[in-house]
């Protein structure tokens, strides 16, 4: 019975014996299907190997069991992975940027309201690099903007029914709030919210920011 050797491939470890490999892997790799048609063919100390075997170990690291390819007759060849440290290290690169560039997304995502305050521009600069969507993130601003005017005039209502059209309320030791304050923010805020919401409904794929359709807007 062939011994086994241990060899690193960059960050892998690759087990061989004999006919047979094993790679161990922290990444998900591309290709690296168990297919029966147009299987991937992974070029490897000059040999062709072909996946037999993918599983998950208990160190959630992919272990992948490789056999050497056969060609047949019938065989739709696919495509073809050299197998080097060159590779592996371009592909933890690719799985670094993509790790970093979920974490912010999500990051994103959980400021979205505020975010669709930003101009139509940079909401469009998001979108490329982190795929957040300028409609969604706009439509989240505007209801944001509908429940503070309702927040603001419900206010400025309460407080001329109770002090005579003069004081929303009064803290103890602090100013007086005069109602047209409110119904002024409710009024600013209002508006903006209801063009920008014409605005989604004529599918504009880059609605502007707060108040930014008082601007022209740019010729591209």
């Amino acid at each position: 019975m062939a011994r086994s050797k241990t060899r690193h491939i960059g960050t892998d470890v690759v087990v061989v014996e004999g006919d047979r490999l094993l790679v161990i892997s922290r990444v998900n790799m591309d290709g690296w299907d168990v297919r029966k048609h147009r299987a991937s063919l992974i070029l490897f100390d000059g040999r062709t190997w072909r996946v037999a075997a993918k599983t998950t170990g208990a160190d959630k690291a992919i272990h992948y069991e490789l056999v050497p390819w056969q060609p047949g007759e019938q065989d739709i060849i696919g495509p073809e992975i050299d197998y080097t440290p060159e590779y592996v290290a371009l592909r933890d690169h690719r799985a670094t940027i993509g790790d970093r560039r979920s974490r912010v997304t999500s990051a994103l995502r959980i400021i979205s309201p505020l975010i669709g305050f930003l101009p139509g521009r940079t909401k469009a600069r998001l979108e490329a690099a982190y795929g957040v969507d300028p409609v969604a993130t706009t439509f989240q601003s505007i209801f944001l903007e509908f429940l503070v005017t309702i927040g603001c005039l419900a206010m400025a209502s309460i407080g001329m029914a109770a002090f005579a059209g003069t004081i929303v309320y009064k803290l103890p030791g602090g100013p007086a709030v005069p109602a047209v304050l409110f119904v002024a923010m409710g009024v600013v805020v209002g508006i903006d919210g209801s063009v920008r919401y014409g605005r989604i409904l004529r599918e504009d794929r880059q609605p502007p920011g707060f108040y930014e359709w008082l601007m022209p807007r740019r010729v591209k």
